[in-house]
């Protein structure tokens, strides 16, 4: 208590002190209010601060609100159907409690921070630029799921975290079997702008897919090597790397489309998006909006939720740690 009073006290003293620092600026002639100087506006980082923190509070409490007109809605109904329900008023009281228990448990539930150490990881599945993806249990439930573990410092040193930020809210609102997620796990399919650590968009995507689509139609990725800094090398220096082997067979159209895809970045199909590639020779006769109606070509086997035979191996190397200079 002691404390407290002194706190308020020092509170009262600014206040009285305020209004003799408002009567010297009176008697200089300094009418109305200063201008504040740029040194006194709050920087750009602390205007995002608030913004944040308003919407913060302000989806907090319209939460709490629309949580609590469910729980209502929820009794209102269950109420109205025992009073049509031949129960005694013991089994409807018992009915009621029994709801309120379990509306408790779940609140509970909800209020659980959950984190990394609430599940078990297991088979890694996929490694990207910022982290890795694993298949991991729920230890409470057992539930299995896939979970991508992100490297902080790495997306603030290379400057993405607007980047993440942005996929990891789409991944977060968005519940659709249309969005597929996935990860490129070896640097086979990495565009030369990541591994150079320069900046990049989102037409890194577009060389990756070119490289996956010249894996598909010849057998292999087209800077593969044994040895992953080998392979990085080859991605740098793609203009003398990439090649095309006869045996493939490859059409005029697919060499075009693979060229216009692993190319220099504002040369490279798809930076004005994914129309360009959609109206690309090789893709006629493609009817883009019926692309989910047709059968697959292949339907991978899975024997149970835990089977990642039709995942790549990976091991425990970064390859994206590497060192620009070690690439030359």
């Amino acid at each position: 208590m002691e404390s407290a009073r002194c706190w308020f006290g020092r509170l009262r003293s600014k206040d009285k002190a305020r209004p003799s620092k408002k009567k010297e600026a009176s008697s200089n002639g300094k009418e109305g209010t200063r201008a504040p100087s740029s040194e006194e506006l709050p920087s750009n980082v602390t205007k995002q601060r608030v913004a944040a923190a308003k919407q913060y509070i302000e989806n907090h409490y319209k939460k709490q609100m629309k949580d609590l007109q469910e729980r209502r809605e929820r009794r209102d109904m269950l109420e109205k159907k025992l009073a049509d329900a031949e129960v005694t008023e013991e089994e409807q009281s018992n009915l009621i409690k029994y709801l309120e228990k379990k509306e408790t448990e779940f609140m509970r539930i909800l209020r659980h921070k959950m984190g990394a150490d609430d599940f078990e990881p297991l088979t890694m599945i996929g490694k990207g630029a910022f982290g890795e993806v694993r298949i991991c249990k729920e230890k409470s439930t057992g539930h299995v799921y896939a979970m991508k573990k992100l490297k902080k410092s790495e997306m603030l040193r290379r400057g993405q975290v607007e980047h993440v930020k942005a996929e990891r809210n789409l991944l977060a609102e968005v519940d659709s079997n249309c969005i597929a997620y996935s990860t490129v796990g070896t640097p086979d399919y990495i565009a030369p702008e990541v591994l150079l650590k320069k900046g990049y968009g989102m037409e890194c995507d577009w060389w990756s897919l070119g490289a996956i689509m010249y894996e598909m139609l010849v057998g292999y990725p087209p800077f593969y090597s044994d040895e992953p800094m080998s392979t990085c090398r080859k991605i740098v220096n793609w203009k003398t790397h990439l090649k095309f082997p006869e045996e493939a067979r490859l059409s005029p159209e697919a060499k075009d489309l693979i060229c216009r895809l692993l190319c220099n970045v504002e040369l490279r199909l798809g930076t004005k998006g994914a129309h360009e590639i959609k109206a690309h020779p090789w893709f006629e006769g493609v009817e883009w909006e019926k692309l989910y109606q047709m059968k697959a070509a292949f339907i991978p086997e899975v024997n149970d939720e835990l089977d990642t035979q039709n995942f790549e191996k990976f091991d425990e190397v970064d390859y994206l740690l590497c060192k620009p200079e070690d690439l030359f």
